[in-house]
């Protein structure tokens, strides 16, 4: 056990040195996301029972310990040091790794000042891409982390697979597959609170708020009050379980969004329900004097219309840090998602987990299958393969939703799209950059000497006259403060056999684009040809908003899709 100089004075690591002492079950589950083996007959608690494989199965994997368990006087969590995190990356660089997964948020607000940045610059610099989670805190706008342009940001959605049971007037996730199906009385937390408690603590069913001679032989309902905090579930079945419950409901509040529920383990028989069918609940809870329910057996249905759809605690953008910059990048599957985990503490070699640290090792996987078949790619060549072919549509051909169901989602939760891993293979174009491209976008950050230094041992690199991020060779297009006349540049590369491109443009509402040239005819492969968007509006009618169109190249076989985002500078 060591001290955490940045925690508190008398905090201590609980934790093993070994990576293989995963006290949370998250590096065990990333990294069987991203390359576990086959697996027949995996199954969490006889859900998902099937053949669990990773997204590259065939590839060789290390685990770098950057996270820690940490005991401090007051508090426990789970918590790393920036000098942890810079030292696996360069570990990682050292044993030549080619994809580095890291399901961890950034600091958002050092930007190009913190370990992260410079740790993922560095494994840029020596053709490792990293694929990073753009973190757990949406639904707000402007939440999205690791938002550095040579990294690949994944949000978080859903897969078209759900678990679910009918209970009285419900249907939604259920956590056991044995359940009684006979009715029982219904009591929630609040009304089952013990002398002196806390409502706030009993309607959450938080330990020692729980009268046991309410709640025996009855079904449980709880509430989380707001937060997205998975746990609480778990930790509320297991009161309620003591407490003699026959079964529990947990509902989310209106945080969480109306058509989105975490899935954990649970101690008790427990449905979870989303905000909208839990308002229904206590709508019929409030309207009889003898609630009662049941909760059926469990059903595993696939090939559920529509999906995906993105999950609310996916971190959204706009970028804070650089709004020309579109962050996330893409989106992918990061709910209720089956991978293994350490059996000694989840008593399952399996089980589920959500979060956009779930999405990011399918990505990764998927760059490292790409890394596979294409050596000789950039990490940007691979990105932009990533990016590019991603699909902004769901399995009904219809936009991606956002978590309450009805509304679309836009670019700000799904970035280029769902990633598509077979399109990723073979994109057609690219938009490649390499190292002094990246530079040059750190060159307008101030103060220039300071900056390159931490970023590049190059320190003789001299940075250019100007730098205009319209002419960044990102492959989505950010275009803010736009004052009515906006030229983009961009440049395509070949990665495929020749071939003549024409493109097809979804302008945003209000906006004008021309592209120049009008085709881009590609006679050899790695040609490179540049093309310019040329954009204009009546600044006076167009929407104070972020607005979003697209631009896609296709030669009838490939399709090179480009989101558009113009926000109109404030008049």
């Amino acid at each position: 056990m060591e001290k955490n100089s940045n925690l508190q004075e008398n905090c201590t690591f609980n934790q093993k040195l070994s990576p293989r002492d995963d006290t949370d079950g998250h590096g065990t589950h990333t990294l069987s996301t991203a390359g576990g083996s086959i697996v027949p007959f995996a199954s969490w608690g006889g859900l998902a029972n099937g053949t669990a494989i990773g997204m590259a199965p065939k590839a060789r994997l290390v685990a770098y310990k950057t996270n820690w368990n940490v005991q401090c006087p007051t508090f426990k969590t789970i918590g790393s040091n920036e000098i942890d995190v810079m030292a696996a990356f360069e570990a990682a660089i050292d044993d030549g790794v080619d994809v580095i997964n890291y399901s961890q948020a950034s600091n958002n607000s050092a930007y190009l000042d913190d370990g992260t940045g410079i740790a993922t610059f560095h494994a840029m610099k020596n053709g490792i891409l990293t694929i990073a989670g753009a973190g757990n805190s949406g639904p707000n706008a402007g939440t999205a982390a690791n938002n550095y342009p040579w990294v690949l940001s994944v949000g978080a959605s859903t897969i078209d697979r759900v678990f679910s049971a009918h209970g009285t007037r419900f249907y939604d996730f259920v956590s056991k597959v044995d359940v009684p199906s006979e009715l029982y009385p219904l009591i929630t937390g609040a009304d089952a609170r013990i002398s002196g408690a806390n409502v706030s603590d009993a309607s959450l069913c938080q330990g020692g708020s729980i009268d046991v001679t309410k709640v025996t032989g009855k079904i449980l309902v709880c509430r989380n009050a707001g937060r997205i905090v998975a746990k609480d579930e778990t930790l509320a079945s297991v009161v309620a379980r003591d407490a003699g419950a026959v079964g529990m409901i947990f509902v989310y509040e209106e945080k969480i969004g109306d058509g989105f529920t975490l899935s954990q383990f649970h101690a008790v028989n427990t449905i979870v329900l989303s905000y909208k069918d839990g308002e229904t609940l206590f709508s019929y809870i409030n309207s009889t004097r003898t609630p009662t329910a049941s909760i059926s057996g469990v059903t595993n249905t696939l090939g559920v219309k529509p999906s995906p759809i993105m999950g609310s605690f996916s971190s959204r953008g706009p970028n804070q840090n650089n709004p020309g910059i579109l962050k996330p990048d893409v989106t992918a599957p990061g709910v209720d998602i089956l991978a293994a985990c350490p059996p000694e503490i989840f008593q399952s070699s399996y089980c589920m987990k959500t979060g956009t640290s779930m999405a990011t090792p399918h990505v990764a996987g998927i760059a490292a299958l790409i890394k596979k078949v294409h050596p000789d790619w950039s990490t940007a060549a691979i990105k932009s393969a990533i990016m590019t072919t991603a699909s902004p549509l769901d399995n009904d051909g219809m936009p991606i939703r956002d978590s309450n169901k009805t509304s679309d989602a836009t670019p700000f939760a799904y970035g280029s799209g769902h990633v598509k891993p077979n399109m990723a293979m073979d994109p057609g174009l690219v938009y490649d950059m390499n190292q002094y491209d990246y530079l040059n976008f750190i060159c307008a950050y101030p103060p220039e000497s300071t900056t390159l230094k931490e970023f590049s041992q190059q320190h003789s690199y001299k940075c250019p006259r100007s730098f205009n991020i319209l002419d960044f060779n990102y492959p989505s297009i950010s275009i803010v403060n736009f004052t009515g006349n906006a030229i983009v540049t961009r440049k395509l590369k070949n990665v495929g056999p020749p071939g003549t491109y024409v493109p097809r443009i979804e302008p945003p509402p209000g906006v004008s684009i021309m592209v120049e040239p009008k085709t881009l005819v590609f006679s050899q492969k790695d040609q490179i040809i540049v093309f310019k968007l040329i954009l204009t509006a009546d600044i006076n009618h167009l929407s104070t908003d972020y607005i979003f169109g697209s631009l896609v190249w296709s030669d009838a076989k490939h399709v090179v899709r480009s989101p558009i985002i113009v926000k109109a500078k404030n008049k």
